[in-house]
């Protein structure tokens, strides 16, 4: 889905194994006798894959670190394995057909409805009483992101952080470009204006962006979703039987993002690794997700976070649930032991929405009179947690998912729209091309 930033500066993919994470997460388990009346008298080693691969990675590890450390004499210790995003789904079903699936990892909807049409994630509504977890102290949003609704409307997945995309904003620009930070844009036009003021040309080339962009990939096309849904289009209709409603604002949408190049002139085609350019300078607003702040914030970039501005209509932004899936075993005894750490995991993740990533899906945590002043600084990561008010772009929770979903790179929507931003194809054929494909992966189901 992304790439992301480490601490040191360089870029790595989100997709790509960290190596040192998996070494230090990647704790055996030692034969201790619980007394759990989960794991009875017998060590249990629960085996976790997942997909997380920089900052929010280490701090993942730590989390599962903290777990192993908990219970290293209660019988019970999980294995975390690095798996590449990319890679992903394709291991899983191959791990399920052979029994092997490892116990529990990381999904989104998006990725999800395969594996919950295909039997190989386990339905929790049974489980998760069994387990102590209160549904009532999780928001609505994430329990309706872990249900899918065209295969009982089971739940899947357990919730463990809200994600959505808000600028940053560099600070040291800002006040370079005459800028007052206390007054961040707030509308489509504002947004323009402080891209132009701090906006670096050598003649017709742009040096710096003001509106960091790239000319392909994932930046481009989720702006394209962001803006096409402020604008009112909608990708599948709420009953999901009908692709790409209301066109025209689709089509606008790529004509908004076409002039941040070449109407605006404060983005520039050239620019290959997003994340490596806001975090040496060569980019001003860059709007991405929490995944960044731990690298950020690590390597002292000054920078601020602002609400995602109203260009259209409607102010939204992009939606993504991070939870924990359970995947079938041959002892599903396995289920029981498994959730019960995933509520330790969640029970226990202030850390992880307060330095790993978004806001907490549970209320306790977020009611905490030290949420707010705890962790990275609420300069950075505030608007990640109020954002979540108009974070309400999801994915499409149907089998054909991926191809839906506007935070990609390499999915059929990034590949339909590339032609687009080098002025290859018209915003009216790109249309007509989503509108076919996502039919047909609505009528599928």
């Amino acid at each position: 889905m992304t790439q992301r930033k480490q601490k040191s500066g360089k870029s790595v993919s989100r997709r790509t194994v960290l190596k040192g994470s998996a070494a230090a997460a990647a704790t055996l388990a030692t034969p201790y006798l619980g007394a759990s009346r989960v794991f009875a008298a017998n060590p249990v080693e629960i085996v976790h894959w997942s997909w997380l691969a920089a900052s929010d990675g280490e701090v993942w590890a730590q989390m599962i670190n903290n777990f192993n450390d908990a219970h290293k004499d209660k019988g019970v210790q999980i294995r975390m394995e690095l798996v590449p995003e990319e890679q992903y789904v394709t291991k899983v079903l191959a791990a399920s057909a052979t029994g092997r699936a490892p116990d529990f990892g990381w999904g989104t909807a998006g990725k999800g409805a395969q594996l919950a049409r295909d039997g190989v994630t386990v339905p929790l509504d049974e489980l998760i009483p069994q387990a102590g977890l209160d549904l009532a102290d999780f928001t609505d949003s994430s329990v309706a992101a872990s249900r899918y609704p065209k295969y009982g409307d089971a739940m899947f997945m357990i919730p463990m952080d809200l994600m959505s995309l808000q600028p940053e904003i560099n600070l040291d620009h800002v006040t370079e470009a005459g800028l007052t930070a206390d007054t961040p844009p707030k509308t489509g036009d504002e947004l323009i204006e402080w891209g132009k003021a701090m906006t670096k040309r050598d003649g017709e080339t742009v040096t710096r962006s003001g509106i960091l962009m790239t000319g392909s990939g994932v930046q481009p096309t989720v702006t394209w979703g962001i803006v096409a849904e402020q604008m009112g289009f909608r990708r599948a209709s709420d009953d999901l039987k009908t692709a790409a409603v209301n066109p025209e604002a689709g089509i606008a949408a790529m004509e908004w993002v076409l002039a941040l190049f070449d109407t605006h002139n404060v983005s520039t085609r050239d620019v290959t690794d997003r994340y490596k350019a806001f975090g040496t300078g060569n980019g001003s607003i860059f709007w991405t997700g929490p995944w960044t702040l731990n690298g950020y914030v690590g390597q002292g970039l000054n920078f601020m976070t602002t609400p995602f501005p109203k260009i259209g209509d409607v102010q939204k932004t992009y939606f993504e649930m991070g939870g924990l899936e359970l995947y079938t075993q041959q002892d599903p005894g396995r289920h029981t032991a498994t959730l019960e750490a995933i509520k330790w995991l969640s029970d226990n993740s202030f850390l992880w929405t307060t330095v790993g990533r978004g806001a907490s899906p549970r209320k306790s945590i977020l009611d905490r009179p030290d949420y707010k002043t705890s962790g990275h600084p609420w300069l950075v990561r505030g608007a990640f947690v109020e954002g979540m008010e108009f974070a309400t772009i999801p994915e499409v929770p149907v089998v054909a998912g991926p191809e839906f979903t506007i935070y990609s790179g390499g999915n059929f929507l990034a590949r339909t729209l590339e032609g687009v931003w080098a002025g290859n194809k018209p915003p009216e054929q790109a249309m007509s091309e989503l509108q076919e494909r996502w039919q047909e992966g609505l009528d599928e189901g």
